[in-house]
């Protein structure tokens, strides 16, 4: 079981010929009400690869709850132990406008006022035990790093346990060792969001928050992030139209003696759209994948690889309508040369 931890919130998602001057009318030309938020989305994704999955997140006890659960349960999507909130006012939300001429997408969210995720939620129902991959979105940090230590706490009493064999072309990784891997993703542009930075054995690195770190492509941020994350954990920063790029964190112990492995960036170019429709959600996806991959075994090459070629797809279509077909026949293909058939679904 993979559990995603972080938002859910409504997409009140516009589509539009071109985005709007200011202080200006115009209609849209779709229009579409739909469960996200980070974390949401990326059990969306794994929902769709087969992959058993849980949400872990509030929600707000209001007219829109029916319409995330029954959403979610139309997916298989695991949502049981989110702690349901009475009396809130302002759940979150999302105005979302596409641009149909240019493919972008531009939110503006409200917080609203639903309480977030504690320590003692997360203990209470949450069963590690039964968990092999726990995904924070970066947000809620305070709590976060608390459930995080709780997990590290866990691996640390747990008989350590190879679970894959993996070639990583000389890359030393961490998130092989361990019996629950952590992974984080760090987007918005906040300082608090690099207590996460160390904390995770994969790290997920936003272009908005590399770029406000400093970075100006890709393998800049890999470069930037190597030393501000723990010592062999994976620093993963996808770019967009520019791929992504991936390197071993060094932490802060690195001399020039150390080995040369760690100071390697891999790049791996993006796979352009057939046709680009929607590209809100393209990240979740890019994220979704590569921990499916990653969780199943594949090489960390790959896993990026097909990270990147299935949010591609996801960009030619509404929403993630359509995505379970599209993505299943790509994965078979890969998965069937490890002799491991993903359409069987994952234990």
């Amino acid at each position: 079981m993979i559990c995603a931890v972080g938002l859910n919130c409504v997409d009140i998602v516009n589509f539009v010929p071109k985005y709007p001057n200011e202080d200006t009318d115009s209609r849209c030309t779709k229009q579409e009400w739909a469960r996200g938020g980070n974390a949401s989305n990326n059990s969306t994704v794994l929902a769709c690869l087969n992959q058993p999955v849980e949400f872990f997140g509030t929600l707000a006890n209001d007219h829109l709850l029916k319409f995330f659960t029954d959403d979610m349960t139309s997916l298989g999507i695991k949502y049981d132990n989110c702690p349901i909130i009475d009396g809130i006012a302002r759940a979150p939300a999302s105005v979302v406008i596409c641009s149909e001429e240019s493919g972008t997408r531009t939110i503006v969210h409200s917080k609203g006022d639903l309480p977030e995720l504690t320590l003692d939620d997360f203990q209470a129902k949450i069963n590690l035990a039964v968990t092999s991959w726990v995904h924070f979105e970066g947000r809620n940090e305070t709590e976060v790093v608390k459930m995080i230590e709780k997990i590290h706490e866990y691996n640390n009493n747990a008989a350590k346990r190879v679970k894959h064999t993996i070639k990583n072309s000389g890359l030393k990784f961490s998130y092989k060792d361990v019996s629950i891997t952590i992974s984080v993703e760090v987007e918005k542009c906040r300082e608090s969001l690099n207590t996460l930075l160390p904390l995770g054995h994969v790290v997920f690195v936003g272009k908005d928050f590399a770029s406000w770190q400093g970075a100006k492509n890709c393998r800049d941020a890999v470069q930037l992030m190597q030393s501000k994350v723990s010592a062999g954990s994976l620093v993963i920063c996808p770019w967009g139209e520019d791929g992504a790029a991936y390197g071993v964190g060094t932490g802060s112990q690195v001399t020039d003696n150390d080995d040369p492995s760690y100071a390697e960036i891999k790049k791996i170019d993006a796979f352009p759209p057939s046709q680009l429709i929607d590209s809100l959600g393209a990240g979740d996806t890019f994220i979704g994948t590569t921990i499916f991959c990653l969780n199943k075994g594949l090489d960390v090459e790959t896993s990026i690889e097909m990270g990147c070629r299935i949010a591609s797809e996801k960009l030619s279509m509404y929403g993630f309508l359509g995505l379970k077909e599209k993505a299943g026949v790509i994965l078979d293909k890969v998965f069937n040369k490890e002799q491991c058939n993903v359409s069987s679904g994952a234990k």
